[in-house]
Protein backbone atom coordinates (compact mmCIF):
# COMPACT_ATOMS: atom_id res chain seq x y z
CA UNK A 1 0.00 0.00 0.00
CA UNK A 2 1.50 3.24 -0.95
CA UNK A 3 1.87 5.68 1.69
CA UNK A 4 -0.39 8.56 -0.69
CA UNK A 5 -3.31 5.81 -0.44
CA UNK A 6 -2.91 6.01 3.01
CA UNK A 7 -3.09 9.88 3.68
CA UNK A 8 -5.65 10.01 0.85
CA UNK A 9 -7.96 7.53 2.50
CA UNK A 10 -7.04 9.54 5.76
CA UNK A 11 -7.67 12.81 5.46
CA UNK A 12 -10.89 11.68 3.58
CA UNK A 13 -12.16 10.30 6.16
CA UNK A 14 -11.51 12.57 8.93
CA UNK A 15 -13.18 15.10 6.99
CA UNK A 16 -16.24 12.89 6.78
CA UNK A 17 -15.66 12.75 10.39
CA UNK A 18 -15.88 16.28 11.23
CA UNK A 19 -18.51 16.60 9.01
CA UNK A 20 -20.60 14.29 11.20
CA UNK A 21 -20.08 16.13 14.30
CA UNK A 22 -21.17 19.35 12.49
CA UNK A 23 -24.40 17.55 11.45
CA UNK A 24 -25.24 16.72 15.14
CA UNK A 25 -24.26 20.41 16.14
CA UNK A 26 -26.66 21.90 13.27
CA UNK A 27 -29.44 19.53 14.25
CA UNK A 28 -29.36 20.39 18.04
CA UNK A 29 -30.35 23.70 19.52
CA UNK A 30 -27.27 25.43 21.14
CA UNK A 31 -29.83 26.09 24.08
CA UNK A 32 -30.60 22.89 25.45
CA UNK A 33 -28.62 19.85 26.08
CA UNK A 34 -27.86 16.82 23.32
CA UNK A 35 -31.00 14.94 23.32
CA UNK A 36 -30.91 10.91 23.37
CA UNK A 37 -30.51 10.27 19.73
CA UNK A 38 -28.39 13.05 19.09
CA UNK A 39 -25.85 12.25 21.88
CA UNK A 40 -25.79 8.57 20.59
CA UNK A 41 -24.98 10.43 17.18
CA UNK A 42 -22.08 12.24 18.66
CA UNK A 43 -20.54 9.51 21.19
CA UNK A 44 -21.26 6.73 17.85
CA UNK A 45 -19.09 9.77 16.21
CA UNK A 46 -16.02 10.17 18.56
CA UNK A 47 -16.03 6.53 18.35
CA UNK A 48 -15.49 6.51 15.23
CA UNK A 49 -12.97 9.13 15.21
CA UNK A 50 -10.84 6.95 17.70
CA UNK A 51 -10.83 3.83 15.54
CA UNK A 52 -9.83 5.12 12.67
CA UNK A 53 -6.52 6.71 14.28
CA UNK A 54 -6.06 3.18 15.34
CA UNK A 55 -6.77 1.93 11.89
CA UNK A 56 -4.04 4.92 10.80
CA UNK A 57 -1.44 3.86 13.42
CA UNK A 58 -1.29 0.23 12.71
CA UNK A 59 -1.25 0.95 9.08
CA UNK A 60 1.12 3.52 8.83
CA UNK A 61 3.47 2.11 11.92
CA UNK A 62 2.40 -1.92 11.63
CA UNK A 63 1.89 -1.41 15.15
CA UNK A 64 -1.10 -4.09 16.32
CA UNK A 65 -2.47 -5.44 19.56
CA UNK A 66 -0.44 -8.44 20.88
CA UNK A 67 -2.46 -11.52 19.67
CA UNK A 68 -4.10 -13.85 21.94
CA UNK A 69 -6.91 -15.91 22.69
CA UNK A 70 -10.31 -15.32 24.50
CA UNK A 71 -13.24 -18.13 25.57
CA UNK A 72 -15.91 -17.38 23.53
CA UNK A 73 -17.85 -15.83 25.91
CA UNK A 74 -15.45 -12.97 26.53
CA UNK A 75 -15.30 -13.11 22.50
CA UNK A 76 -18.32 -12.48 22.01
CA UNK A 77 -18.90 -9.85 25.06
CA UNK A 78 -15.87 -7.52 22.94
CA UNK A 79 -17.81 -8.06 19.74
CA UNK A 80 -21.06 -7.27 21.17
CA UNK A 81 -19.59 -3.90 22.84
CA UNK A 82 -17.22 -3.19 19.36
CA UNK A 83 -21.21 -3.47 17.43
CA UNK A 84 -23.18 -1.48 20.09
CA UNK A 85 -22.52 2.05 18.53
CA UNK A 86 -23.01 1.39 15.00
CA UNK A 87 -26.41 -0.88 16.13
CA UNK A 88 -27.51 2.65 17.73
CA UNK A 89 -26.12 4.63 15.32
CA UNK A 90 -27.76 2.62 12.00
CA UNK A 91 -31.06 2.26 14.28
CA UNK A 92 -30.10 -1.66 12.98
CA UNK A 93 -29.83 -4.52 15.93
CA UNK A 94 -27.25 -6.94 15.64
CA UNK A 95 -27.92 -10.25 16.96
CA UNK A 96 -24.06 -12.17 17.25
CA UNK A 97 -25.45 -16.21 17.31
CA UNK A 98 -23.37 -18.91 18.52
CA UNK A 99 -23.78 -21.96 15.61
CA UNK A 100 -21.13 -23.90 17.42
CA UNK A 101 -18.77 -21.66 18.49
CA UNK A 102 -18.13 -22.26 22.16
CA UNK A 103 -15.93 -24.54 23.27
CA UNK A 104 -12.35 -23.53 21.30
CA UNK A 105 -10.50 -20.29 22.59
CA UNK A 106 -11.00 -17.57 20.00
CA UNK A 107 -8.82 -15.35 18.51
CA UNK A 108 -8.24 -11.63 20.00
CA UNK A 109 -8.09 -8.97 19.88
CA UNK A 110 -8.04 -8.22 16.44
CA UNK A 111 -10.32 -10.57 15.22
CA UNK A 112 -12.69 -9.12 17.03
CA UNK A 113 -12.02 -5.61 15.62
CA UNK A 114 -12.20 -6.58 11.92
CA UNK A 115 -15.31 -8.57 12.25
CA UNK A 116 -16.61 -5.24 13.83
CA UNK A 117 -15.11 -2.72 11.12
CA UNK A 118 -16.54 -5.31 8.27
CA UNK A 119 -20.16 -5.01 9.72
CA UNK A 120 -19.73 -1.46 9.47
CA UNK A 121 -18.69 -1.75 6.27
CA UNK A 122 -21.65 -3.82 5.42
CA UNK A 123 -24.44 -2.23 6.89
CA UNK A 124 -25.98 0.65 5.10
CA UNK A 125 -27.15 -2.57 2.93
CA UNK A 126 -28.66 -4.42 6.11
CA UNK A 127 -30.31 -1.38 7.88
CA UNK A 128 -33.03 -1.31 9.08
CA UNK A 129 -31.91 -4.75 10.25
CA UNK A 130 -31.79 -6.75 11.62
CA UNK A 131 -28.81 -8.47 10.97
CA UNK A 132 -27.65 -11.80 11.89
CA UNK A 133 -23.67 -12.74 13.00
CA UNK A 134 -23.45 -16.41 12.79
CA UNK A 135 -19.97 -17.67 14.36
CA UNK A 136 -19.24 -21.29 14.51
CA UNK A 137 -15.86 -23.15 15.22
CA UNK A 138 -14.71 -26.11 13.77
CA UNK A 139 -11.85 -28.28 13.59
CA UNK A 140 -9.59 -25.86 11.35
CA UNK A 141 -11.69 -22.88 10.85
CA UNK A 142 -13.07 -19.84 12.68
CA UNK A 143 -16.09 -18.69 10.67
CA UNK A 144 -18.30 -16.21 10.89
CA UNK A 145 -21.50 -15.76 8.76
CA UNK A 146 -23.57 -12.58 8.23
CA UNK A 147 -26.83 -13.52 6.87
CA UNK A 148 -28.52 -11.70 4.49
CA UNK A 149 -27.86 -10.96 0.45
CA UNK A 150 -25.72 -7.95 1.77
CA UNK A 151 -22.61 -7.81 -1.06
CA UNK A 152 -19.04 -7.70 -0.51
CA UNK A 153 -18.00 -4.04 -0.47
CA UNK A 154 -16.22 -3.61 -4.01
CA UNK A 155 -12.79 -2.75 -1.97
CA UNK A 156 -12.40 -5.63 -0.15
CA UNK A 157 -12.85 -8.46 -3.25
CA UNK A 158 -10.22 -10.41 -4.67
CA UNK A 159 -9.51 -8.44 -7.59
CA UNK A 160 -11.43 -4.64 -6.60
CA UNK A 161 -12.46 -2.24 -9.41
CA UNK A 162 -10.17 0.05 -10.08
CA UNK A 163 -12.72 3.04 -8.89
CA UNK A 164 -13.56 1.39 -5.58
CA UNK A 165 -13.84 3.64 -3.00
CA UNK A 166 -10.47 3.07 -0.84
CA UNK A 167 -11.00 4.34 2.36
CA UNK A 168 -8.67 3.93 5.62
CA UNK A 169 -11.73 0.96 6.84
CA UNK A 170 -11.36 -0.87 3.81
CA UNK A 171 -7.42 -0.49 3.37
CA UNK A 172 -7.22 -1.26 7.38
CA UNK A 173 -9.53 -4.70 6.63
CA UNK A 174 -7.58 -5.69 3.61
CA UNK A 175 -4.26 -5.53 5.77
CA UNK A 176 -5.69 -6.72 8.77
CA UNK A 177 -7.18 -9.53 7.07
CA UNK A 178 -3.97 -10.82 4.58
CA UNK A 179 -2.11 -10.67 8.38
CA UNK A 180 -4.89 -12.50 9.61
CA UNK A 181 -5.26 -14.69 6.63
CA UNK A 182 -9.34 -14.30 6.61
CA UNK A 183 -10.80 -15.44 3.57
CA UNK A 184 -14.23 -13.72 2.73
CA UNK A 185 -16.48 -15.26 0.33
CA UNK A 186 -20.38 -15.12 -1.05
CA UNK A 187 -22.43 -17.82 0.19
CA UNK A 188 -26.45 -18.77 -0.42
CA UNK A 189 -27.02 -18.02 2.79
CA UNK A 190 -24.23 -14.82 3.60
CA UNK A 191 -20.88 -13.34 3.88
CA UNK A 192 -19.20 -16.08 5.00
CA UNK A 193 -15.49 -15.53 6.84
CA UNK A 194 -13.07 -17.87 7.78
CA UNK A 195 -9.60 -17.60 9.76
CA UNK A 196 -7.80 -20.87 9.73
CA UNK A 197 -7.04 -22.66 13.07
CA UNK A 198 -3.53 -24.28 13.72
CA UNK A 199 -3.00 -27.45 13.71
CA UNK A 200 -2.95 -29.17 17.57
CA UNK A 201 -1.21 -32.41 17.43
Amino acid sequence: MASEDLWRATLHDFNNLLAGVQGVLDLSDPRLPLDARNRIRLESTLEDGKTLITMARALALGRHPDAGLASWCEWKAGLDLRLEPMSALFRCPIDLVDMGADGPAWPAPLLQDWAAAFTRQILPWVAPGPLRLEAKATSDAWILTWMGDAPIPAALRPDPPADAPMNLPTLWLRATGERLGVTIEEAPEGLVARMGRPCVS
